[in-house]
């Protein structure tokens, strides 16, 4: 399990170039210029998310999951941020329960918000279980979605009673993916990211939405992460 969790972590690392989520990840060895970065990884995977968390504490999510014909589902994910050897912070994840959980190394001297990372892991995972489909592949089309798919957009939320300032990631990655008819039923499934320099932790709210058969109907299927509190 614990070679499962760093391999996974380590995938999703290698995706986001260069990385925020540990600051002491390995520089890697001089190579040909690649492409600017799209709006959206700067947002997702290169911004310092913890930039106004620099200290011990807790982010602590709320998540809901409701699917047509199932009972609602409730959960919670807690990001501990803790004093280390070089400063603050490193930070452990305790997300979800059950055969929803996600475990992941924890990562020294964080600056990204590796909530990001659980949640689509938790996806991806998801996906493998219900499809026989290759981890690596949906991981794949997730990060490219977020290349030249992705549409960013202002915002606000309310937080601490006012509305505050926000960016929102949109994505659907296997909307145009060559091998949907292997899992036609989910491939329509739309993620969002919603972030805030206004919030701690600088993730408010992650979701997956499987929209209704026809216009106007309802969604078949969400996946809610939100920031509920922290202390």
């Amino acid at each position: 399990m614990r070679r499962a969790s760093l391999l996974c972590t380590a995938a999703w690392l290698a995706l986001a170039v260069p990385p925020v989520f540990a600051q002491t990840q390995p520089q890697p060895q001089p190579q040909p210029a690649a492409p600017e970065p799209s709006a959206a990884e700067r947002l997702v995977f290169q911004q310092d998310h913890l930039a106004n968390t620099r200290q011990p504490g807790a982010l602590r999510y709320v998540y809901v999951e409701e699917a047509e014909g199932k009972p609602r589902v409730t959960d919670r994910a807690v990001i501990t941020l803790s004093q280390g050897a070089a400063g603050c912070c490193d930070v452990h994840g305790d997300y979800l329960t059950g055969a929803l959980a996600v475990n992941l190394p924890d990562i020294p001297q964080a600056r990204g918000n590796p909530v990001v990372l659980y949640f689509l892991e938790g996806e991806v995972r998801r996906l493998q279980r219900t499809t026989n489909g290759q981890a690596a592949h949906f991981r794949r089309r997730i990060r490219q979605s977020l290349v030249d798919a992705a549409t960013v957009s202002d915002t606000t939320i309310r937080w601490g009673a006012k509305d505050v300032p926000a960016r929102l990631v949109r994505i659907a990655p296997f909307a145009d993916d060559p091998f949907r008819n292997r899992f036609e039923d989910q491939a329509a499934t739309e993620y969002t990211i919603l972030l805030s320099d206004a919030v701690p932790g600088g993730v408010y709210q992650l979701r997956a939405l499987l929209p209704g058969a026809s216009a106007g109907a309802a969604p078949r299927a969400s996946r809610t992460l939100t920031m509920a509190e922290t202390n």
